[in-house]
């Protein structure tokens, strides 16, 4: 319970004065509920005085209290749920915003992958809405349940000892459960991780799946992990479903023997068949509060795992800080300098001290083995981690002095992992940049060769992209995604095998445009074509971690060393 206190608790504050609404409603539902037993008692006992005015009024007493009864549950209850509803969505916001402030490291060691992200942002999330909804019955019933026991003491103090003796047990039985609900809690979540993520794998690569027929592997797959989640299912389900059963056991046994000690009291004269009747319904709705809690109870526990998991992610410090008060881009930057650069990922060194200085408008190749920290290198220029040792300046400041959007904003990158939003093509060219004019998008797109095959669609630059952009072939996404780098113009470029998906008409087409969009720029070109790398004014040469040559591709032909070799290896 503690974890969900902690947890629950800051997200409750804002809503103070509803909660206590809430509770207030709440208590009036309760209030005027515990009110009917007495009013039985009365309403016998006005039958038995043969008094007719009371025997009208009091059933319409009991009718305008259940009514306002019913008013008041119903505001209680929306509140209440609509409240939980507000909380779920901020709780998913917080989550989505860790999501994005988490380094690429993260996603790389996140064992479960997307599915297990998207699993506790949907599942998890909804099992806490559900215990939030619950909360209601927990701030409610407790006073009903006080008030009927109160009143069931007042009725006969000897009677609550039949009461009293059954609640240790049913406590003992409710930990129980609970503990094991906790238990086959993790592994429903972690099962509900593992569907989640088979999944998407199959819909994501759904190519990939059809052309080596893995749907028989990828459907077996999926069914057993149904099976495994439908069987911590079945497990949770039979213990919350036992708590019922098991509290009614004990009621009624406890039931039986109050009903024998009535009896006996009713043939002695003591109590009053009204009694017998306002006791009964008084136990009636004791009864009910009990179980309604004991169900809230176990749903928290189950929640209780969830927030775990919530918590897991949300205190993880897998980020790249903001600085609080960072300085303002140098726009009249002279280089780009690695000072002993090293970095190491997971315990192992992928660069190492790594110095370098790059001139404003340098166009720069990056060459080597796969491993050999190239990617590494312009990841730590745009922040995606930050270096082990060492640091890097953009005209004399800091890169971790600047404020990370301000330092990606004067980046555009092109990598050859096209990722494109489910929006249209205007929209992925513009990137949520709508300042610039619009005849900007054309122009970039035309320098990336895309501009015809986008005006051949039937909408246009309006055309919707589909699922990552499923309408276009491969090399027409990579267009459209120079395009968008074109688009940017920034001041600094990153092409990441920016050409690689590109037929050898289109790449001579995208290259002349890429040439006129580097002049006066500077940029990191990673790439194996010999077309694209001999261009540059200087090419660095990476193996294990550190630049092993550099200098331009004429001068590194001649020393005949780790770039010759590449050379050679290209060209045959």
């Amino acid at each position: 319970m503690k974890i969900i206190i902690e947890r629950l608790w800051p997200e409750l504050q804002p809503y103070k004065l509803r909660i206590l609404i809430i509770l207030v409603l709440g208590a009036i539902v309760s209030g005027l509920k515990a009110v009917s037993p007495e009013l039985l008692r009365q309403l016998e006992a006005a039958w038995r005085a043969d008094d007719h005015t009371k025997a009208i009024q009091i059933p319409i007493a009991i009718a305008v209290l259940w009514t306002l009864s019913g008013i008041a549950r119903y505001y209680h209850l929306f509140w209440m749920k609509f409240t939980s509803d507000q909380i779920a969505v901020k709780l998913r916001r917080d989550l989505m915003n860790k999501y994005l402030s988490l380094n690429l490291g993260f996603f790389h060691r996140f064992m479960r992958g997307s599915g297990g992200l998207i699993s506790r942002m949907i599942s998890d999330i909804q099992i806490i809405q559900g215990a939030i909804h619950k909360v209601a019955d927990i701030v409610r019933e407790p006073f009903m349940a006080l008030l009927t026991f109160a009143y069931v003491l007042y009725l006969d103090w000897k009677l609550t000892l039949f009461i009293l003796a059954a609640l240790p047990i049913i406590t003992g039985v409710m930990r129980r459960l609970a503990r094991s609900l906790r238990k086959y809690g993790h592994k429903n979540q972690e099962a509900m991780e593992e569907l989640t993520k088979t999944l998407k794998e199959s819909l994501d690569g759904t190519r990939i799946v059809q052309s080596y027929n893995l749907e028989g592997q990828l459907r077996d797959r999926f069914t057993r992990q149904a099976d495994h989640f439908l069987e911590t299912q079945k497990k949770i389900i039979n213990r919350e479903e036992l708590a019922g059963p098991i509290s009614e056991s004990l009621a009624s046994i406890t039931l039986a023997m109050i009903l024998v000690y009535i009896g006996q009291q009713i043939f002695s004269g003591h109590l009053l068949v009204g009694d017998f009747i306002a006791f009964s319904f008084a136990i009636g709705l004791l009864q009910d509060s009990v179980k309604k809690l004991q169900a809230s109870y176990l749903k928290l526990q189950q929640a209780a795992v969830a927030l775990e998991r919530m918590k897991d992610i949300m205190n993880t410090s897998s980020t790249v800080p903001d600085p609080d008060s960072p300085v303002p881009f140098n726009e009249t930057w002279a280089s780009i300098d690695f000072k002993n650069v090293s970095f190491a990922f997971e315990d192992e060194a992928v660069l190492k001290n790594v110095n370098l200085s790059i001139k404003r408008g340098e166009v720069v190749a990056l060459v080597g083995s796969s491993g050999g920290g190239k990617s590494t290198l312009v990841n730590l220029l745009e922040r995606f981690f930050d270096p082990s040792s060492g640091h890097i300046e953009i005209g004399g400041v800091d890169i971790r002095k600047l404020s990370i959007k301000d330092l990606r904003d004067h980046i555009a990158l092109v990598s050859q992992d096209v990722f494109l939003f489910g929006d249209t093509v205007k929209a992925n060219i513009r990137l949520g940049d709508i300042d610039k004019e619009e005849s900007l998008v054309e122009g970039a797109a035309k320098l990336a060769n895309a501009h015809d095959f986008i005006t051949r669609t039937r909408e246009g630059y309006d055309t919707r992209m589909g699922d990552q952009g499923a309408l276009f072939s491969g090399g027409e996404k990579q267009r459209i995604s120079i395009a968008r780098a074109i688009f940017k113009d920034a001041p600094i470029l990153i092409l990441d095998e920016a050409t690689s998906a590109l037929d050898s008409e289109s790449e001579v087409s995208v290259q002349k445009g890429l040439d006129q969009l580097m002049k006066g720029r500077t940029a990191f070109v990673i790439a194996h074509r010999l077309s694209t790398i001999a261009k540059a004014d200087r090419i660095l040469v990476l193996k294990g971690g550190r630049i092993v040559e550099q200098g331009s591709h004429d001068d590194l032909l001649n020393k005949k060393g780790e770039y010759f070799r590449f050379h050679q290896l290209q060209a045959h």
